[in-house]
């Protein structure tokens, strides 16, 4: 008999992930999903734009990245590099990987998807370019699931995200974790974590797409919707 109570039904995931809590290491050592890409380095320079940035891989910090985008200068496989290339976790490489491959130049799960997150942006009359990245990655979790939308769409504000008016109802494993890793971003808690993310009989493959993407949207802000490839 399995240990799970809710085992082959779909809150199996949101159960181990649960359960899985108590064991998780100390926080101090661990990767917070926002801040796992501020890396420490040498000082070096952007060839594109002379700036100096932080090292990091050849996407950097560069203040024409959009452009660099629009040139297929840097690909999206450059941004995954960037964002996760030095976590030393062999199963999170590997659905990068996978997630790479299948990349078609589109960070959104689906047209229904797309379609929420731009209306409310048209709703309260801002530009995407006008957001912050947190903002905007917190916003893409929100609306990649529909079922996460309609419990939350009245708790976003121009300025924020009012996460204790989110009630949880009839909410799927996918979405969970989408919720989980708003929280994480907007609030800077570990709520979620990248060796959580990187197993796939806890987060399905849709939900590690939407993941991965917001982390990005969280490090390069608008532009990264500018990738093609």
């Amino acid at each position: 008999m399995s240990k799970y109570f809710m085992y082959d039904t779909s809150l199996g995931g949101i159960e181990q992930l649960m359960m899985l809590a108590p064991n998780f290491p100390s926080r101090r050592s661990g990767i917070v999903i926002n801040n796992h890409f501020n890396f420490e380095g040498d000082i070096k320079t952007c060839n594109s734009c002379g700036s100096n940035i932080k090292s990091r891989c050849n996407a950097c910090d560069c203040i024409y990245l959009k452009t660099r985008l629009n040139n297929d200068e840097i690909r999206y496989t450059d941004l995954l590099k960037d964002c996760f290339g030095r976590i030393k976790n062999y199963a999170l490489k590997g659905r990068l990987k996978l997630l790479s491959n299948s990349f078609t130049g589109e960070l959104f799960l689906n047209h229904n998807h797309k379609e929420r997150f731009y209306n409310i942006h048209h709703k309260q009359g801002i530009d995407i370019e006008d957001r912050t990245p947190n903002y905007l990655a917190v916003l893409f979790l929100l609306t990649a699931d529909e079922v996460l939308w309609n419990i939350s769409e009245h708790a976003v504000c121009v300025n924020g995200f009012d996460f204790s008016h989110m009630h949880l109802r009839q909410i799927s494993t996918e979405g969970y974790a989408l919720y989980q890793t708003a929280k994480t971003i907007w609030e800077g808690k570990e709520y979620i974590k990248i060796s959580e993310v990187a197993d796939a009989d806890l987060i399905a493959d849709t939900a590690f797409k939407i993941i991965i993407n917001a982390s990005l949207i969280a490090k390069y802000g608008a532009d990264v919707f500018s990738i093609k490839k």
